[in-house]
């Protein structure tokens, strides 16, 4: 034994460093508690940022709190910290029971918004992490008033920043998805004196001063402006047929994408994702690719706008759906290809004889397309830029009561079903968070091209979060939880009921 002790101590330092590098993150912090010689190396810049790279940024997680590029500016004890807090939450997250190392709650009402009826004043009917701000701020619409909290980590309050009160009840808030972009959510309430007519308006957040600014508003009929799909960069997507309104100048609103599709029957648009250059429409029963509305600051054609690159129609119509798109770690802008090089997901759920059921379908980018790419302000029209699936790669059977799914840009997700669970002893029916992760299978054997593989969905191997509920909110579908947001690059969840109240977990 004594031995082996010396032939170890008896190794340089630059070989036990070779050694560390293949060890995980965890087993970096115990070693650190050995001997004072691990404790110094385990100190050491050169660890932590190795460690970010293999077992973080190369393995397909978020880093919290901190972009790749600026990881060469970071001191020993940051770098420590985000690896740390990123192999905590993915351990959490995949572990046989995850649970929420931290929760607190507070109350998001307005007490003063006393125009509306009881039963409306106090519902938290969304909630949301504003991307790019490692879910420390966070939206929160209830009645008439859009509020902007911050939460910041480590920390049990949060402290109202923004606050926004519309006219009439607010009745559908999104959020953009791109951090960068100077409008930050969207709302849509019913016009305060004419009937059947929406506002809809587009505000920009001034953490500065504390406020909203709004940057776009808009009045339509309710047909024509509702649902609201997608809040990217400098445009919002809206209606079925829909329309795509651009929020810089010169500000206009455009037709989208084929419009005789929303004249088949149960063909509503069910999730639109953008994809670089391209923008994935996900309908009941066809999925669509388009030209995206603007690409690196440049605004698409208005005959690109129209034009479909590829679409495929399903026999039978799906009632809810997510698009899974995880976001590459190392590359910018300008180094991002036309499709992304990992597979795009699609989970689609449908019912079928009765069951309900999770279809996985996975769109792998076209070979060919991507050899025969044009130059950045051309659309290549000859040959669409992914491959449609000839039929689904995996199903799972679902519970009627799942809903709202929610995913991030690392590929974690969740949804919200009943289940009974067991609670002193005794079963009981709760509302539950069923975790998911979507990521790249590796290679097969004998292919070892990337564009060939699939995504592997794997379901956490128990409920994230749950909820008692009674009978009667069983019954009459009207649950306690009524809003749901997830931020995966910190590990946060929130969570609205409908007594005004917002409760925040931390899996890190």
């Amino acid at each position: 034994m004594s031995s082996r002790r010396a032939a170890i101590s008896a190794l340089p330092d630059d070989i036990l460093l070779i050694i560390i590098s293949y060890v995980n993150v965890q087993d970096i912090l115990s070693l650190r508690k050995t001997s004072k010689r691990f404790f110094t190396m385990s100190k050491l810049r050169w660890v932590w940022y190795d460690a970010i790279k293999r077992h973080v940024v190369e393995e397909g997680l978020p880093v919290p709190a901190a972009a790749v590029a600026d990881l060469k500016a970071l001191a020993a004890e940051h770098l420590e910290a985000r690896a740390v807090h990123a192999a905590s939450f993915h351990e959490n997250w995949n572990s046989a029971h995850p649970v929420a190392k931290k929760t607190f709650e507070f109350c998001a009402v307005n007490y003063l918004d006393d125009q509306l009826p009881d039963d409306h004043r106090s519902v938290v009917t969304h909630v949301s992490f504003l991307p790019g701000r490692n879910g420390q701020y966070l939206i929160t619409a209830v009645g008439r008033v859009l509020t902007c909290w911050e939460v910041p980590l480590g920390e049990s309050e949060a402290y109202r920043v923004a606050e926004w009160v519309s006219a009439q009840k607010i009745e559908q808030v999104i959020v953009n998805s791109d951090p960068k972009a100077e409008v930050v959510v969207a709302y849509v309430s019913a016009h305060p004196v004419t009937q059947g007519v929406v506002e809809c308006k587009a505000l920009a957040f001034d953490k500065f001063h504390g406020k909203f600014a709004c940057r776009m508003e808009l009045r339509a009929h309710r047909q024509v402006v509702m649902p609201l799909h997608l809040l990217h960069s400098d445009y919002l997507i809206f209606g079925d047929p829909m329309n795509v309104c651009f929020l810089t100048a010169p500000t206009m609103v455009k037709p989208l994408g084929k419009s005789s599709l929303a004249d088949l029957p149960e063909n509503k648009v069910l999730a639109v994702k953008p994809l670089n250059r391209y923008l994935l429409i996900v309908r009941q029963r066809a999925f669509e690719v388009i030209a995206a509305p603007s690409w690196m600051g440049i605004r698409a054609s208005y005959a690109s706008l129209l034009r479909v690159c590829a679409h495929i129609e399903l026999d039978i119509p799906a009632s809810s759906a997510v698009i899974v798109a995880r976001n590459p770690s190392f590359a910018s802008v300008h180094e991002l290809p036309d499709w992304p090089a990992d597979p795009v997901t699609v989970l689609a759920r449908y019912s079928d004889d009765g069951f309900e059921v999770l279809h996985q379908y996975d769109l792998l980018p076209n070979p060919k397309a991507q050899a025969s790419a044009k130059a950045e302000s051309e659309i290549a029209t000859d040959r669409p830029p992914c491959l449609f699936p000839s039929q689904y790669t995996r199903i799972i059977s679902v519970a009627p009561s799942s809903c709202d799914f929610r995913v991030g840009s690392s590929g974690k997700g969740f949804w919200t079903e009943t289940r009974n669970i067991t609670l002193r002893h005794a079963r009981t029916p709760a509302r539950c968070l069923v975790g998911f992760t979507v990521r790249p299978n590796p290679y097969e054997s004998g292919t070892k091209d990337p564009a060939r593989r699939t995504a592997h969905l794997q379901l956490c191997k128990d409920t994230l979060y749950t909820r008692r509920c009674n009978i009667h909110e069983i019954l009459w579908k009207k649950y306690m939880i009524s809003s749901t947001a997830l931020e995966d690059t910190v590990g946060r969840i929130a969570v609205g009921d409908v007594t005004g109240k917002v409760e925040v977990l931390d899996l890190a």
